[in-house]
């Protein structure tokens, strides 16, 4: 599958997918940026704009990414509280068999709704 859109800076690169139902953000590489919110967060309000305008899932797939510092946690963080205030549906994708993104990403849990619209899953 061709990426629509490719965003790189430093290690990390995030490829968008758009499905008829979902748009995806695949994330790769490393995240060690610093300020990480500079570089995500325009990328990511952008993104749950747009699926929500056109009633479709965004879904983030970190399932390839093979660092990320504590300080990315801070803007998913912040998308997710937009989603759950929102009324865009939104999916978490991470590897539960690697020990930090379990860490990290089941900490994220408290973000999910009972309907699943916000869903943190582990595969």
């Amino acid at each position: 599958m061709v990426a629509d859109q490719l965003y790189k800076n430093d290690l990390l690169e995030i490829e968008q997918h758009t499905e008829d139902d979902s748009i995806s953000l695949r994330f790769r590489g490393k995240s060690i940026l610093r300020e990480p919110a500079e570089f995500l967060m325009p990328l990511l309000i952008k993104s749950l704009s747009v699926a929500g305008n056109e009633s479709k899932r965004l879904v983030l797939d970190f399932r390839e990414l093979s660092y990320m510092n504590s300080s990315t946690l801070t803007p998913l963080i912040k998308i997710l509280e937009r989603a759950r205030a929102g009324r865009t549906a939104l999916t978490t994708l991470y590897l539960k068999d690697l020990k930090w993104q379990e860490i990290s990403f089941s900490a994220l849990d408290i973000f999910q709704t009972q309907d699943l619209r916000i869903e943190i899953r582990g595969v």
